[in-house]
């Protein structure tokens, strides 16, 4: 069975090679320097370039400890050091840029296990703009847990075409398949009612249930229930439930509670950058999330495929919380006005997208009142049906991939 994000992951290998080739021609940076600092505690490297530039810094275990830090559009222009290749200090024992691959990096071998203690980027002062990055040693074990996967060896066309065997496919109409999850559940009742009414667990499911019939009356999506009563469900199920169905997106409903009566309002969050760390773990652990013969390619492949996929579902959670909350003010006061990012295990999945909303808070007299309410529950449901509508354009609306009705239960 092919898993349902490739269908995404299609859709956008164009539009990612089209960009990393502009950016490595029209909006190229000059590395101008690179400078080592050896303090008691830990190691400094300072990247210096020309203009300002993003640049994305993570550890590597295999087959020796490096720090590889990606500089989109980067070209060498340091001085003395042509060959791109210099010797490092303190926890540094060298480098090399690397200009091959679907991004240009600098590759600094470490004298030993490390962890990122510190990324920045300074303005200048005398010289350029400044990416400084510390490292602190480690222990092995935490080394491990922290690196990602082995570092590309080859651009992302070459790769996908020799190891994945992905063919660009024509877009088809699909409904789009919703997994509404209730949070907590069965021994397990969440936030606990300070002024009558349901525990979170009965809140949670109750509000669930009308996501589901709401979603269902507009004959425009598939809804997949994690529970359907007062049932326990580990978060693992889960996540594997929602992967099973092939999810489009992944709502998990809760209720919040705080130490302060005064505290109120609903808010949406979506996977933070720590949880991308610990995605990847898993996903690494787990080894049969790409796809079937995912342990027969190249780890360099399925880490391409890794990133693609959960860099559209990062971008497709934070637009759909986004639009969640614009619709959801005019239901309930909110906690925070904007998206926030946190490393909840039920969003750790890189197949689909998902958001955890916490739909107000049991500890605030109005607030509870409003959840045990059906009335409020139908009209806050109501605001993440138009916020699914707005995010899933009827077919015929939107170029690329879309979506149709299917009639069979089968994971697709």
């Amino acid at each position: 069975m092919v898993i349902k994000s490739l269908a995404r992951i299609v859709g956008i290998l164009g539009s990612t090679i089209a960009v990393a080739g502009l950016g490595a021609s029209a909006f190229a940076t000059d590395v101008t320097a690179v400078r080592f600092g050896a303090h008691d505690t830990f190691s400094r490297v300072v990247i210096e370039a020309d203009s300002p530039i993003e640049f994305d810094a993570f550890v590597l275990a295999e087959p020796n400890p490096r720090l590889v830090v990606s500089l989109p559009g980067a070209q060498w222009r340091v001085s003395g050091l042509d060959n791109g290749q210099g010797l490092g200090h303190g926890l540094f024992e060298d480098f090399r840029f690397d200009p091959s691959g679907l991004h240009p990096r600098l590759v600094f071998n470490l004298d030993g296990p490390s962890r990122i203690n510190q990324e920045m980027v300074l303005d200048p002062t005398d010289g350029g703009y400044r990416m400084v990055i510390d490292i602190n040693p480690s222990t092995q074990a935490d080394f491990i847990e922290a690196a990602g996967f082995p570092e590309r060896s080859q651009t992302l066309t070459q790769l996908l075409a020799e190891h994945a065997q992905i063919d660009a496919l024509a877009g088809v109409c699909e409904s789009p398949r919703i997994v509404v999850d209730a949070g907590h559940g069965g021994r397990d009742p969440g936030a606990l009612t300070r002024f009558g009414g349901g525990h979170e667990a009965d809140v949670n499911l109750a509000a669930a249930r009308v996501l589901r019939e709401l979603l269902e009356a507009t004959g425009r999506f598939e809804v997949v229930m994690t529970r359907e009563s007062d049932v326990f469900i580990d978060l693992e199920d889960r996540v594997r439930i929602a992967r099973a169905a092939e999810a489009d997106m992944f709502v998990s409903l809760h209720s919040d509670a705080a130490g302060s009566s005064s505290a109120r309002g609903a808010a949406a969050y979506v996977l933070s950058s720590s949880g991308v760390n610990r995605s990847r773990t898993r996903a690494r652990r787990e080894g049969d999330w790409f796809l079937p013969d995912a342990a027969n390619r190249p780890d360099e492949v399925n880490e391409i495929l890794f990133d693609i996929s959960m860099g559209d579902k990062l971008n497709r959670s934070y637009q759909f919380a986004t639009e969640l909350l614009s619709e959801a003010r005019s239901v309930t006061p909110l906690l925070r006005e904007r998206p926030e990012h946190r490393g909840f295990l039920v969003l750790l999945d890189a197949q689909f997208p998902a958001v955890l909303f916490e739909m107000g808070f049991l500890s605030n007299e109005q607030d509870s009142r409003n959840l045990n309410s059906d009335a409020h529950r139908r009209r806050l449901m109501a605001s993440i049906v138009n916020a699914l509508e707005d995010h899933f354009p009827s077919c015929g609306q939107s170029p690329g991939v879309q979506f149709a009705a299917r009639t069979d239960g089968a994971a697709r």
